[in-house]
This record gives structure tokens, C-alpha cells and sequence, in this order.
């Protein structure tokens, strides 16, 4: 367990040093005090040798105001000077800064009316035994202090009004009346009594709620409340903030700093004390809490999923897609591709100013889209253990994968019937056929002729009427990997000594590399008309969710968050005219 705890104690103002603004305070005895877990009630005891507490973090460390970790530099009052353990007690020296608003805090230090100091600190090591009567008893042998903050309610919550009454009251009235002096709702306390917090606990659920109920001013005139942050707004910038982690270029937005270096069970607490619900605990035990009674991790998991996702989606290599063409559908039906056939020459208007009439001739071709995805656990260990690290790489292999499979069923289309592409319904007939003139005559590798060969067929094409050439334009070189080399050799520039050694198409053809048509065949390869101009194969997605989503729920049979990774994709072929294919030899 490596939750962060915290302690009251007090100290003397008689040690307060004006000169150096600075005082002295004892920030732990090691004594005992309840905690709850899912197993009950235990106490809790720190080691106080030397070999048991780790001061690296607390040497140096900030003095805070009431343990807030979240209102950035404004809540640093001061430094810990130094720090020391003699094997019964915690000894610091407090330094306050100068600025203004400190200065009065200073001054309620020096006269005795803030008086009160709790150490935060996490635990690395613990021994567990029992008393005699069965108490559990879990001792800290290993732990490390952090930060001491001063605060409105020390350890004993009767210190001060030193009443004969105070020193009898019983737990339930000390809880409340610990809720009315910080203005905290009665209800809130009697939530604590409910569920058995103890004195200890219910002081530091108090103070989280006032600090979370403070309005924060913005220091400008006219003076100006915030609003409350809703949890969904809190749980995108968690998103940020854990998303940076993953990718230290992203920019946290001014509202998810809060939560930079945060783990899962710290996300887990900040939203269950938003949500008024029991923060007490262990990571474990807030984080399976959390689990059971919100949706915030799923919801956070998604955020950083799509992200992560977007991030490697966006990245990958294009392969096929390059070359084909990009649509949207509004639902699961066939998509009819509506290509009008080219426009009827214009004629000549005769003396009585008659117009004669023409015709134009549609495409028949059709296609859908179909969901494509699978289920990932993060489970209920991977939170408990913050591994965002192998979520990451998880989340990331989709995206890369959701790319390879769209190139994979773009490429499976081209290569289809022998290698031809597939059956237009315009004429029943493959992509590539001898009667649409864009299959070579003789086979043969990349060069001159062969290329020359299909540009002169492209540009001879004929529109859907039959009649009126199109003059497409080839734009890109599509080849098998294991064609790479010699198509980059033909294509690149080069400084012919005679006119008959000048390469024709160096710099007018882009060369589209997929290794995926290496599995039907490594000698054919394609060329390809600009697709926003004439595509001859489209693919699609559902509109709204263009590329890779992810749904998340809280996953029953994992224990944790179940993460769906949804695709809603689909192609077909459209047209003939942009494109022409050689087998190669």
C-alpha cells in the first residue's frame, strides 16, 4: 500500500524565531491510532528508529496549508529546514516564506492561535499482529514523511476548550461538533458516525470536505466565484494529466495540473470526495470502491484511450489508403455510389435558337460498412498497481493495428479474383479486365515502355457514356515491398548523358509502398489516377465515428474496466477508369 496518510499533533509557539521567521514543532510520536480497512478496525503505530523513516523527502519539503495538494503554489506556506527521528519522535524545523498572505498565518503561529500541524506521509512497509483481545495492530517499519501542514483541529479535539465536558464528550459529539466549527453540514457528519470513522478519520474527512466546499476568489476587480467543477469536466482533465504521463509532449490543460503525478487511487479519491462518498482507506480499497459505486474510471480510461489511440492511428504508415478514396455513411445500408457519366458534347445552336437535349448515365455500384472490434480488461490489479504503462502500449498497439487491418481488407480487395480486383456491377466484369483497357498487353517490370503503357491507356479512357475520353492523369506508383527498390531506382532523378537516356517520369510518379500485396503475388503493380479526382476504390466510415472509438464500462468478470475498440469500416470498388495494372515478370 503507498496511499497517502496524515497525522495531527501540536506544538509550542514559544519556539517561534522571529529572526530566522521559522519554529519548531515535534510531527510525530509514533503513537497509536484507529484506522478502518475492509477487514475492521486496527491501529495503527509508527516506527520512530531511525532505520524505519526515510527524511529524504521531508528534508527540504513543503509546509502546506491543511494538507492541500491541489491549489498549486498557493498552498505552500513554507519549507521543512530540517528534520530529525531520536526513535520516540519527529522533530522539524518550519521556515515561512515572506509573501504577504503568509505573513498573518506567521503571526496566528507566533501569539499561539494556529497551533496545530499533521505530517503526510506514505508507507512502504508494514508488520501486522494481533492484541490479545484480537485488535489488529499493523505497524509502519518502513514509511517516509513528505510534507507538514498546519491545520484548524489537532490530535485531540477538545484542545481548544480544556472544559471538564470536552474532556468526556464521546466520539459521536466530537465528530460533530468538529463539522460546525469548520462549517461543514451536519449530515455529512452523521455519514461519518454511520459508517464508524473513527475521531482520527473523520478529522481528516472534515477538513477535505471544507477545503472542497471553499468557494476560489479570483483575486481581480470586480471579485469574482468560481464555479463548482463538475466530475465530468474534472475527469477530462484527469485525462490530460494521466495522458501526459504516456506522451510527456502533451499539453495538460490549466485544469488537469492538478492531477500531474497522480496515480489511479488518487483519481480515485478526488472524485469520490466530489461525489460526497467515503474516502477512506486504502489504494485498494478506494480504487475497488470507486470501482463499484461510479463510473469515473471508465469514463477517465476511455478519455486516455482514445487519445493514446488517435495519437498511433493518426501516425501509421497510410499504405492502400493513399490511393483510394475517402467517404462518410450515415447508417449499416448499401451505399450506392452516385458517379454521373460525363456531360453530352455541346452542339451548336441552330437559327431558330433550339437546344437540343442530352442524357447522363449513373453508376450502379454499391457497397457497405460493418463494426469491427474487440474487448480489452484493465483490470482491477492493473488500477490498484497505476499500470499505465502497459495500458498504454496496449492501447497504442490498437491504434497501429486498427490501421494494418484497414490496409489488410483495402489490399484483400485489390487482389481479389486472381489479382483482377473486384466485379463491377456496371458490367459485371473485374476492375482490371482487357475490356476496359487497363490490363498490360505484354507483362513486364517498371520502365519506360511499360510505364508509357499505362498512362496512354489511362489517358484514353472513355467516361461512363462511352464516348468522350477523360484524359486521367496517373499520380502514384503502387508496388509490393519486394518491388520497392527497383520502383525507386526508375523513379528517382537522374542526369541522362543523350536525350534517349532522359527518364520520363522521374518526379511525376509517387511511389505508394504495401507490403500486404506481397502475399498474392511480388511482381504486379498498379498505378493510380489522383483518387480525389477518379477514384477507382472507396473506403468508408460511420459518420460521427471517423477512425477508431472505444467504449468503457465497469467490467464485471475482470474486476476493473472493460474497454471496447470499435470500428465501423467498409470498401468497394467503384470505378475502372483510374487505375492499370501490370503482372510484372
Amino acid at each position: 500500500m503507498n496511499e497517502t496518510l496524515t497525522r495531527a499533533a501540536n506544538f509550542e509557539p514559544s519556539t517561534f524565531d522571529a529572526k530566522e521567521n521559522s519554529v519548531e514543532c515535534v510531527f510525530s510520536t509514533g503513537a497509536e491510532i484507529t484506522r478502518n480497512d475492509f477487514e475492521g478496525s486496527y491501529l495503527e503505530r509508527l516506527d520512530m528508529s531511525v532505520e524505519a523513516v526515510d527524511l529524504t523527502q521531508l528534508q527540504g519539503g513543503p509546509v502546506l496549508d491543511n494538507h492541500d495538494r491541489f491549489s498549486g503554489v498557493r498552498a505552500i506556506l513554507g519549507l521543512v529546514e530540517k528534520a530529525s527521528v531520536d526513535g520516540t519522535r519527529g522533530i522539524a524545523r518550519l521556515r515561512f516564506s515572506k509573501r504577504p498572505d503568509v505573513v498573518e498565518i506567521a503571526n496566528d503561529v507566533k501569539t499561539g492561535i494556529i497551533r496545530n500541524v499533521s505530517v503526510g506521509y506514505k508507507v512502504q512497509q508494514w508488520t501486522t499482529s494481533k492484541r490479545a483481545d484480537g485488535m489488529r495492530i499493523k505497524t509502519a517499519t518502513k514509511w517516509q514523511p513528505f510534507e507538514i501542514s498546519f491545520t484548524p483541529l489537532g490530535a485531540d479535539p477538545g484542545v481548544t476548550v480544556r472544559s471538564k465536558e470536552n474532556s468526556t464528550m464521546n466520539p459521536q459529539e466530537q465528530i460533530r461538533q468538529m463539522a460546525t466549527a469548520v462549517g461543514v453540514i451536519a449530515t455529512f457528519a452523521e455519514g461519518l458516525i454511520t459508517r464508524n470513522a473513527t475521531v482520527e478519520e473523520a478529522r481528516a474527512a472534515i477538513l477535505e470536505e471544507a477545503v472542497r466546499m471553499s468557494p476560489t476568489i479570483i483575486n481581480r476587480a470586480p471579485a469574482n466565484v468560481t464555479r463548482e467543477t463538475s466530475t465530468e469536466d474534472m475527469t477530462r482533465a484527469a485525462a490530460d494529466a494521466f495522458y501526459h504521463r504516456i506522451n510527456t509532449t502533451h499539453v495538460v490543460p490549466e485544469l488537469g495540473r492538478q492531477f500531474v503525478g497522480n496515480r489511479m487511487a488518487d483519481f480515485a479519491r478526488v472524485m469520490l470526495r466530489a461525489r460526497n462518498m467515503d474516502t477512506f482507506g486504502s489504494d485498494a480499497e478506494v480504487v475497488t470502491r470507486s470501482l463499484n459505486a461510479t463510473s469515473d474510471f471508465s469514463n477517465l480510461l476511455s478519455n486516455v484511450t482514445n487519445k493514446s489511440l488517435q495519437a498511433q492511428y493518426g501516425q501509421a504508415p497510410s499504405g492502400m489508403k493513399v490511393v483510394c478514396r475517402r467517404g462518410t455513411v450515415n447508417d449499416f445500408k448499401p451505399k450506392n455510389i452516385l458517379r454521373r457519366g460525363e456531360m453530352p458534347t455541346l452542339e451548336k445552336v441552330n437559327e431558330k435558337g433550339e437546344f437540343k437535349r442530352g442524357s447522363t448515365v449513373e453508376s450502379k455500384e454499391a457497397y457497405s460498412i460493418a463494426t469491427y472490434g474487440k474487448v480489452f480488461g484493465m483490470t482491477r490489479q492493473m488500477l490498484i498497481n497505476d499500470d499505465l504503462g502497459t495500458f498504454s502500449d496496449i492501447a497504442s498497439g490498437w491504434g497501429m493495428a486498427a490501421v494494418e487491418f484497414e490496409n489488410q481488407l483495402l489490399a484483400q480487395l485489390l487482389t481479389t479474383g486472381s489479382g483482377l480486383g473486384p466485379t463491377l456491377a456496371n458490367d459485371t466484369k473485374r476492375m482490371f479486365h482487357t475490356d476496359h483497357g487497363n490490363i498490360q498487353t505484354v507483362a513486364g517490370t517498371i520502365g519506360s515502355t511499360t510505364l508509357s503503357e499505362a498512362r496512354l491507356s489511362m489517358r484514353n479512357q472513355k467516361g461512363l457514356n462511352g464516348t468522350i475520353a477523360i484524359n486521367a492523369t496517373p499520380k502514384y506508383l503502387l508496388v509490393p515491398a519486394k518491388l520497392e527498390t527497383v520502383a525507386e531506382q526508375y523513379l528517382s532523378a537522374i542526369y541522362p548523358t543523350a536525350a534517349t537516356d532522359v527518364n520520363p517520369f522521374s518526379g511525376k510518379l509517387q511511389l505508394v509502398v504495401d507490403p500486404r500485396l506481397d502475399t498474392y503475388s511480388t511482381t504486379r503493380w498498379y498505378v493510380f489516377a489522383d483518387p480525389a479526382i477518379l477514384p477507382v476504390i472507396e473506403y468508408s466510415y460511420l459518420s460521427g465515428f471517423e477512425g477508431l472509438f472505444v467504449e468503457t464500462r465497469n467490467g464485471f468478470d475482470t474486476g476493473g474496466v472493460e474497454i471496447k475498440a470499435r470500428l465501423d469500416f467498409g470498401a468497394g470498388g467503384i470505378d475502372f477508369r483510374g487505375a492499370f495494372t501490370n503482372v510484372g515478370v
